[in-house]
């Protein structure tokens, strides 16, 4: 059996010399990357940093309400490698590479070693990172759905420390209601199994062409857990003063950060003596509120509106 995958490998080797070509992909990648980073340079890229560009990155988003066919949108990503180069692989190498190797595929094990890893697309301690975004809204089965794009990408330093790092995001590109905000994005390191994450945010109203829109702008970022309260200020009217009406910011805050899976015993299937036949032992727990504070507010017609707001959170 190994001698006749050897031999299929052996007839498939000009084909497969033929696609680890300079720009084949690079397959020990690191985390954050995918394989489209590595390819090799555009032409069109900058002459500054020709690696550091934009990518095209296809996304599925969901089926048209219009055309009922999937829709596919290119948010893009920034290339972190570069410059991958072909690597001669010669009978013997690939023989070796099977016998250390006995449960892998020969065909994957071929294109895993027949190229090289790139160099990072930027020097130093600097990182090909996104510098420009838009926002896509798009009508789906499921509702209006927004998507991120990545627009451009530029090499810009990687803090050491958790702080605000500037978004600037385009809405509505492309109309007469286009317009670009900071919204702000959390990057550095923290400690131990903390992350860097948005401490204190606010909501913005932007005119679109449904009338205003909501969107959240970070202010602050700071080293937490996963399951974390993060302030929220929403802007309110308080009438308790019909003639004079006050302006109020109010922390109303926010859960953020994801739960681990529990175990949770639940019957699902019982014998006719009342025995357990099938339990479900796991649920995933999430990061919600446990504890509320109400603050009322007065409006125009006079009655009372009541807003609760997040004292803390956990896992339930």
């Amino acid at each position: 059996m190994a001698s006749a995958t050897l031999r299929t490998v052996l007839l498939l080797l000009p084909v497969l010399v033929s696609i680890a070509s300079p720009s084949a992909l690079a397959w020990t990648l690191d985390d954050d990357e995918s394989p489209e980073e590595i390819l090799s340079p555009s032409p069109t890229a900058s002459v500054e940093n020709p690696c550091c560009i934009r990518d095209q990155k296809m996304k599925s988003i969901g089926i048209s309400d219009t055309t009922g066919q999937q829709i596919e949108v290119d948010v893009g990503h920034c290339r972190r490698r570069c410059g991958g180069r072909k690597k001669q692989m010669k009978k013997h190498d690939i023989q070796r590479l099977m016998r250390e190797n006995p449960d892998m595929d020969p065909i994957t094990l071929f294109l895993m070693h027949s190229s090289t890893r790139g160099q990072p697309s930027c020097p130093g301690e600097e990182v090909c990172s996104a510098s420009s975004w838009r926002v896509e809204r798009l009508s789906t089965v499921e509702g209006v759905v927004s998507v991120t794009v990545t627009e451009a990408c530029s090499c810009q330093t990687r803090p050491h420390s958790c702080r605000r790092q500037p978004r600037p995001v385009t809405l509505h590109k492309g109309t007469p209601l286009q317009t670009t905000l900071d919204l702000g994005d959390c990057q550095g390191h923290c400690a131990h199994e903390l992350g860097c994450r948005a401490t204190k945010s606010r909501t913005v109203a932007v005119e679109g062409p449904n009338g205003s829109e909501c969107v959240t702008v970070v202010e602050e970022c700071g080293c937490r857990e996963s399951c974390y309260r993060a302030s929220l200020l929403q802007h309110v009217y308080n009438y308790t003063t019909p003639d004079d009406p006050q302006a109020q910011v109010i922390d109303v805050g926010t859960c953020i950060g994801q739960c681990d899976t529990v175990s949770e015993d639940q019957c699902v299937a019982r014998e006719p003596s009342g025995g357990c036949l099938m339990s479900l032992v796991k649920r995933n727990s999430r990061c919600s509120p446990t504890e509320l504070s109400q603050v009322q507010v007065t409006q125009q017609d006079g009655t009372t509106r009541i807003l609760s707001t997040v004292t803390n959170c956990g896992c339930v």
